[in-house]
C-alpha cells in the first residue's frame, strides 16, 4: 500500500478514535450527573435523620414539662384548699407564700409549655417539607438512574462497536505500535493526530520544520513525526505555499538540516 493510503487510512482511523474517545468520555461522565443528585437526596436524608432526632428530643421535653405542669397546677390546688384548714396568722402566710411559689411555677411551667409545643409543631412543618423534598429528590434520582443505564447500555453498545471497527485498521501497513503511538497522539491531541505539512510549517503545533525534514516528508518513504508536537506528518501541496513562505522569511537565516525557531502563525495565515 503506498504511503498516501496509508495516511488516508489513518486520517479515518483518527475519526474512528475521536469518536471512541468521546464515547469513553461520555460513559465515565453519566455516572458523575447521576452521582450529583444522589449526594443530594443523601444530604436531604441525613438532614431529615437529625431534624427528626431534634424532633423526638423535644417532645420527650414536652411532655416532661406537661407533667411537671400538672404536678405544679396539683399542688397550688392542694394548698389552697388547705387554706380552710389554718387556724394561726402564721400558718395562713406561710401557706399564701407557699401557694404564689406554687402559681408562680405554674406560670413558669405554662410558659415553657407554650415555647416548647411550638417548637415541636414547627418541627413537625419542617419534616413535612422535607419529607416532599426527599420524595421529588428520590423520584428524580430514580428516573435520572433509569435514564442514565439505559444510555449507557445504548452507548457502550457504540463503543463495543467502534473499538471493534478501530481494531480493524492493524495490520500490515497499521502496526500494533504504530496503533497504539497514534491513539495516544489523538488522545492526548485534543483528535489531531495526523496533520499536513503546509511549505514548512506543521499545522498542529504551527512550527518551522527543517527544510530536510520537510523533504523527508515529501518523499513520503516512511512515516515521520514532528518533533515539536509527535504527530504525524504529510506533506500537501499548497498553491504558492512554498514561495509565500521563503518571501515572509526573507530577513531570517534558515540553516540547511538545522531546527528553526518557533514563529507567529498569525504570518502565514494564508498558509496554514
Amino acid at each position: 500500500m503506498e504511503e498516501s493510503q496509508v495516511f488516508e487510512k489513518l486520517n479515518q482511523l483518527q475519526a474512528d478514535l475521536s469518536a471512541r474517545f468521546a464515547l469513553e468520555d461520555e460513559i465515565v461522565k453519566l455516572p458523575r450527573d447521576l452521582k450529583v443528585k444522589q449526594e443530594l437526596l443523601n444530604r436531604i436524608n441525613l438532614e431529615y435523620i437529625e431534624e427528626h432526632e431534634r424532633s423526638e428530643a423535644a417532645k420527650i421535653e414536652l411532655k416532661t414539662l406537661r407533667i411537671q405542669y400538672e404536678e405544679a397546677v396539683r399542688a397550688r390546688e392542694n394548698s389552697e384548699k388547705q387554706m380552710e384548714l389554718i387556724s394561726t396568722q402564721r400558718e395562713f402566710e406561710a401557706l399564701e407564700k407557699e401557694i404564689k411559689d406554687a402559681a408562680a411555677k405554674e406560670q413558669s411551667l405554662l410558659k415553657q409549655l407554650h415555647v416548647k409545643d411550638k417548637q415541636v409543631n414547627e418541627f413537625g412543618e419542617r419534616l413535612t417539607d422535607k419529607e416532599e423534598l426527599m420524595s421529588l429528590q428520590k423520584a428524580e434520582v430514580d428516573d435520572e438512574t433509569s435514564k442514565i443505564e439505559a444510555l449507557l447500555t445504548e452507548k457502550q453498545a457504540a463503543l463495543d462497536a467502534l473499538n471493534k471497527k478501530c481494531d480493524s485498521y492493524k495490520g500490515e501497513e497499521i502496526s500494533e505500535d504504530l496503533f497504539n503511538k497514534f491513539s495516544n497522539i489523538v488522545r492526548n491531541k485534543k483528535g489531531k493526530g495526523i496533520v499536513p505539512v503546509h511549505g514548512l510549517v506543521c499545522q498542529g503545533c504551527h512550527v518551522v520544520l527543517p527544510v530536510q525534514f520537510v523533504n523527508d516528508v515529501r518523499s513520503a518513504d516512511k512515516i515521520e513525526f514532528c518533533p515539536y508536537c509527535s504527530r504525524i506528518l504529510y506533506y500537501e501541496e499548497i498553491e504558492g505555499a512554498d514561495e509565500q513562505f521563503r518571501k515572509s522569511l526573507s530577513d531570517v537565516e534558515i540553516e540547511e538540516g538545522g531546527l528553526a525557531d518557533f514563529v507567529d502563525s498569525g504570518e502565514f495565515d494564508d498558509l496554514l
